[in-house]
């Protein structure tokens, strides 16, 4: 039997969950019956060995370049539909909304079925707000849909999509590659000095709607309170010059401590008491799951599918987005007595390795694929 080939898209600089996800199941799959490329969209001007595409070629996924002058050169449509003709592709599995839309218009230069995942959407602007529209319409379009979450799942349907065209599957992790070793050091490695206090941490790009800005504000109040704690804040992005100025204004300098991007998040958590998520939206954050297989507490914000991992007073803590208070007060009671948050955090790790599992997750996944080609519901 012909193996069914599979082309992902996807459009970023960095690995980020979706990026981890898509390495994880190339070396998880069944490489027997499934053959996964990888298309990274660049411009002319830029280089192909970003951290994601670099990961990928590691670990021998095969990685095609779909260039062009810039971001939205209408071209790439056509070197997609290209592309998916000299492979022999049988999915086009795309997973964001530039993905989104191209492997739709490729569709049509050259017959494809097409699936995307939706890990949710960032709306942050004008032209962030244009481009959620745009997708949410061209998604029912689509021949099959992955939510990661229930909420997005809900939206979809919401967004038109045929419920019969819907797929409901979490994110996971590979839990082996979480597990705490005794190793430690990244903190006297980038600060210089051992922590004095709590180790506080958060990891994730530094863009507007990771809500970095409410966890400072946050810091601030409980540093105006005499509280003893390191914040270790693992990513890059377009938000940091504006949050290292917040945090000087605040006093706070000896206190958070930027570590740019981080390639092994295990790290961090290795050394981590309290994991914090401060978001403004979410799909199903990769974090959460990883910061409870190592049992890190977790301190997070009630959006998207953060509630499918946190469990308000039974795996971690949920707290409103936007309030720089209500985060204040739960770090306060997590530094205050930290054992109950332990206790969750145990709890969290038992779910994670239950309910998230990376091979369940694929198996899931090749039962889509193999329904999307023989055109079977499973």
């Amino acid at each position: 039997m012909k193996a069914i080939n599979v082309l992902d898209l996807r459009d970023t600089y960095e690995i980020g969950g979706p990026g981890k996800t898509i390495l994880e199941t190339y070396q998880a799959i069944d490489s027997s019956r499934f053959r996964l490329h990888l298309g990274v969209f660049l411009t002319d001007r830029e280089t192909g060995d970003t951290p994601f595409v670099t990961a990928a070629r590691a670990v021998g996924m095969p990685v095609h370049e779909i260039r062009g002058a810039n971001q939205y050169d209408p071209r790439m449509i056509w070197r997609v539909a290209r592309l998916v003709r000299t492979l022999d592709i049988d999915i086009v599995h795309a997973h964001e909304v530039k993905s989104d839309v191209i492997a739709w218009l490729a569709s049509a230069l050259h017959p494809v079925r097409t699936l995307t995942t939706v890990h949710g959407w960032i709306a942050n602007n004008r032209k962030g707000r244009f481009l959620v529209e745009v997708d949410k319409r061209v998604l029912p379009r689509f021949d099959r849909v992955i939510a990661v979450s229930d909420r997005i799942r809900d939206e979809l349907l919401v967004a038109g999509v045929s419920p019969e065209r819907v797929r409901l599957l979490h994110n996971a992790i590979v839990a082996d590659r979480y597990r705490r070793t005794g190793r430690t050091g990244i903190f006297v490695s980038r600060i210089g000095r051992s922590p004095a206090g709590a180790v506080l941490s958060c990891v994730g790009r530094l863009s507007h709607e990771k809500g970095h800005a409410d966890l400072i504000e946050a810091l601030g109040l409980l540093a105006a309170r005499g509280h003893r704690f390191e914040l270790m804040l693992a990513g890059d992005g377009p938000e940091r010059d504006g949050l290292v100025a917040r945090v000087q204004a605040l006093g706070l300098a000896n206190h958070v401590h930027f570590l740019g991007y981080v390639s092994a998040p295990a790290s961090v958590l290795e050394e981590s008491d309290l994991m914090i998520l401060p978001s403004h939206t979410e799909g199903l954050p990769n974090a959460a799951l990883e910061a409870l297989m190592m049992e890190v507490p977790v301190l997070a914000t009630r959006v998207g599918g953060t509630p499918d991992v946190v469990k308000d007073g039974i795996t971690g803590r949920l707290v409103a987005p936007h309030s720089p208070e209500a985060l204040a007060a739960a770090i306060e009671d997590f530094l205050e007595d930290p054992s109950e948050w332990r206790r969750m955090a145990g709890q969290g790790q038992e779910m994670v390795q239950r309910d998230f599992n990376f091979a369940t997750r694929t198996s899931k996944l090749e039962g889509i694929y193999t329904e999307l080609v023989d055109g079977v519901a499973s």
